[in-house]
């Protein structure tokens, strides 16, 4: 079908119902300009065939126009090569840029490149908060969860693709007849690892496997619970079996256990299960820990990166590492007594009203009595994050870390000037562990 336009040009009916609105389309800011023998303009991908001009709009509309109603084509870089250019003239270690960049990716369409350059963000900027919402992301105190892990950790579960809590999952589960199900779950569970005598281990074997053989569904929610057990005995077991779910890896939930919980032989198990998953991204849970105000888990955190060497936590171990050696000096440990003692006498006058005579006044004073050890303390942490950084990017500068900063500049001076390839989506094009 045709149509006429005010000036009685014949145009495609496709392009008079949306010639105003492609008019202003956002996505079109790199595309080609078409001239109409009429005098409008259309922006888009043109491509001359067999006597006619199609035009592709925004990726999705298109306008078939005859060679006689054009009157100039202007060819204009396609998105994919304003992309390039555009990721090419940026600076070196500039998250803000990159985080821009990937918004602009949102606005015309290339969403794979979009997730790319966020990833990439992450890498300068681990708390990018515009960064890890778009990667499906929330925040929990210092730790960005996978909204499925930030749900489970505050208590509510998936029913029916909605999250609720606790206590109303229970009473559908009432009303489905699922809850001695569920109850007979935890109970399995819990008698596999509690465990001790022969005879108990036996019916501990016996539970586990009639657990192994429940719906995972009904495991997964069980063990995300007996996660947060006093008895490390269960929370070790649970870690173990959550390596045995077949459907999502809970792998920010594992992070978490690697470097919080309090158990030595719990947190190896995490790390344990986590090395067999072998996610490329394992090392970014790692990460938001080392800004921590608890040294246990900026420690676990940095012997985790260890067994998870990437390149991303590269720039976050060197900050940290320069903050925990320049908080670090002398330290001074005395153990005294305090002891008093006459030091002296001095007169003065006393007595009654009616008689007056000189007294002795004792003249008291205090003397200090022990030990003082005068301490250097050992700047292990600090010492431990440094090993770690050693062993990811093979340098050996030590406690110099300005040297650490000016090789890192240099790393991402690199890395920005190699060619870009915005072809190639999602996060995997910049996911580079050691």
């Amino acid at each position: 079908m045709i149509g006429r336009s005010r000036d009685n040009t014949w145009l495609p009916i496709a392009c008079v119902l949306t010639f105003g609105v492609l008019l202003a389309s956002p996505a079109l800011v790199d595309a080609d300009t078409v001239t109409l023998t009429n005098g409008k303009v259309i922006e888009g991908k043109a491509v001359e065939k067999d006597g006619r001009v199609t035009i592709t709009v925004g990726g999705r509309s298109t306008i078939v126009l005859s060679k006689e109603q054009v009157a100039s084509i202007e060819k204009g870089p396609t998105t994919a090569e304003t992309l390039s250019k555009k990721e090419a003239e940026l600076k070196p270690g500039d998250g803000v840029a990159l985080a821009r960049l990937a918004r602009w990716c949102e606005e015309v369409g290339l969403a794979s490149d979009r997730d790319r350059l966020y990833w990439r963000v992450l890498e300068v900027l681990p708390n990018h908060t515009s960064a890890r919402d778009a990667l499906g992301f929330r925040k929990l105190g210092a730790l960005w969860l996978t909204e499925a892990d930030y749900q489970h950790h505050i208590g509510n579960v998936e029913y029916k693709g909605k999250w609720i809590p606790v206590a109303e999952w229970e009473r559908l589960e009432i009303q489905d007849a699922d809850l001695l199900e569920r109850a007979s779950a935890r109970d399995a569970l819990e008698t596999a690892a509690d465990g001790r005598t022969p005879i108990e281990v036996r019916r501990g074997e016996v539970a586990l496997s009639e657990f192994r053989a429940a719906p995972e569904s009904l495991r997964r929610y069980t063990l995300a619970q007996t996660l947060k057990s006093p008895r490390p005995r269960r929370r070790q077991l649970a870690v173990r079996l959550t390596g045995e779910l077949s459907g999502r890896k809970p792998i920010q939930t594992l992070t978490a256990v690697a470097v919080s919980d309090t158990r030595k032989s719990v947190r190896d198990e995490a790390l344990r299960v986590l090395k067999v998953w072998d996610d490329p991204d394992t090392a970014l849970g790692f990460i938001p820990f080392l800004e921590s105000q608890s040294d246990r888990e900026r420690v676990n955190a940095t012997r985790a990166l260890n067994v998870f060497p990437d390149r991303r936590a590269v720039p976050a171990l060197v900050t940290t590492a320069h903050t925990i050696w320049a908080g670090f000096g002398r330290a001074h440990f005395a153990q005294l007594i305090q002891r008093a003692y006459v030091q002296d006498y001095e007169l003065v006058s006393g007595g009654t009203g009616l008689v007056v005579s000189e007294v002795a006044d004792p003249v008291i004073d205090t003397m200090l009595e022990g030990i003082v050890l005068d301490i250097d303390i050992r700047r292990a942490e600090a010492i431990s994050t440094i090993a770690t950084l050693e062993r990811i990017t093979g340098q050996r500068f030590g406690a110099n870390f300005d040297a650490w900063a000016s090789w890192w500049k240099e790393e991402q001076g690199k890395e920005a000037s190699a060619p870009a390839s915005p072809s190639a989506g999602g996060a995997a094009a910049t996911k580079k562990a050691s």
